[in-house]
This record gives C-alpha cells, structure tokens and sequence, in this order.
C-alpha cells in the first residue's frame, strides 16, 4: 500500500472549515479495552474485547475572528465539556480518499503563549454516545460546491458490504433557498442509483450545519453524493464509512 504525506488533511467540525488554524493533529485515536479472562486451565492470558473509545487531539493557532477556531471551540458558553460536535477529517484531495469521522465531546480547549511565537491552542475531541472512530471514504473532493442540484462523482467501494453505514455532512455555506444533501448507491457501474442517507434540509440562514446519519443493511458497490432543492451555491464537505 502506498505512502502519503499529510499536505492534503483538513479538519471540518460543525460545519466550520479550522484547516487554516489547525496545524497538526496529534492524535487520532481508536481503543478497545481488553477484559482479562484468564482462567485456571491456561497458561498464558485470555482476553475478551470490552468498551471502544475514540479521541481526536488538535493543535492550532488562536484564532478569535468570528467562525474560526476560537468562536467554535467555546461555542457552548465558554464551558467544557460541549455537546455532541460532528467532527470529519479528510485524509486526502480526492473524491474516494480515506476520511476520519467522529459524534464527539470536545472535552478540553488549552491556550499557550511562548516567547517568539504566536499564540497557540489545543482542543481534544472524545467520542460520545456510544460511537467510536468511523474510518471511510470522502464523497466529496475536501468539500465541492454545488451552484445548483445536481450529483458528484461516483467512488467505487470494491464491492457490496452487508453491515450497513454511517454517512457525514459538513455544509460550511450556503449563499441562499434550502438544500438536501443525499448519499445514493447503484450496484453496477451506469447503473440506476437510489437514496439510502438522507440528511436534514438546511435553509441559507441555518447554515453552516452539520449531520451523521446511519443506515442498516446492505450498501452496494458504487455511492455518490446528490443535492436537491432550490439553492445557490451549497458547499458541503461529505463522508461515508461502511460499517
């Protein structure tokens, strides 16, 4: 499997693009406890998969202009831990690279100032709810702006899956009218392809806004991104994990 540099990550949470105050994320992590089950009869240690955990740590520049990093991270009344953030790292440029999705608590904000530098901050993300670290494909190439209704690129998953899945919406803009964004699969190539996530209609003033949703059963091979509605211009960052 090839290499890749981090040149082309990005970080959305909430609908907000913090790319360009994040400069690394030190952490991405997904964790299982292992429950000792040794028994009597062995000689070496049993162990049993217990409770997941995820967490997602960020280091960035302060930044308090309004919608940047700052104004997010203390959007919840300036008080830790927040409620339930959407947070979506594309791991690439492309349409069909891999992504990182979380349901998150960001349960710490840190603001440091060194002699010679600018002002730093850090946040850390926590999973919530009973949902760990989705691992998927981006839908979208970082995010695409629709002008109109209309569909994206097709990315081809290999093949069909059966456990169902978790799909993710950042709308970071939207200049007017109301948009639906839509995942939809086919099972062949040029094929006729049907809705199986459907996010939340979102009005130009609502915007921006951000959604996951899971889906049961089977998800077939090829998935693209769809907009409906009477809108300009949506920009929408999507990502979708089959489970």
């Amino acid at each position: 499997m090839a290499k890749t540099n981090g040149l082309n990550v990005r970080l959305y949470v909430e609908g907000y693009d913090l790319s360009g105050d994040a400069n690394a994320l030190s952490g991405l992590g997904y964790t299982n406890e292992l429950l000792d089950v040794t028994t009597l009869d062995v000689s070496a240690k049993k162990r049993i998969v217990g409770i997941a955990d995820a967490e997602i740590s960020v280091d960035a520049f302060f930044d308090p202009a309004s919608g940047r990093s700052h104004a997010v991270w203390t959007s919840n009344s300036g008080k830790q831990p927040t409620a339930d953030q959407d947070v979506l790292v594309p791991m690439g440029s492309a349409v069909g690279d891999p992504c990182i999705g979380m349901v998150s608590k960001q349960g710490t904000l840190t603001t440091t100032r060194s002699p010679g530098s600018a002002i730093a901050a850090s946040a850390t993300y926590s999973a919530s709810n009973g949902s760990g670290l989705d691992f998927g494909v981006m839908l979208t190439a970082h995010d695409d702006t629709h002008a109109s209704a209309g569909s994206g690129t097709v990315v081809d998953g290999g093949a069909a899956t059966s456990n169902g899945g978790a799909g993710y919406l950042q709308l970071l803009s939207l200049d007017s009218g109301s948009v639906t964004v839509q995942i939809q699969e086919c099972a062949t190539e040029g094929g006729s392809y049907v809705n199986i996530v459907t996010f939340s209609t979102v009005a130009a003033a609502a915007a921006p806004a951000s959604e996951r949703l899971t889906m049961e059963g089977t998800v077939k091979r090829y998935l693209k991104v769809t907009t409906t509605g009477t809108f300009s211009n949506a920009k929408i960052a999507v990502g979708f994990t089959r489970l």
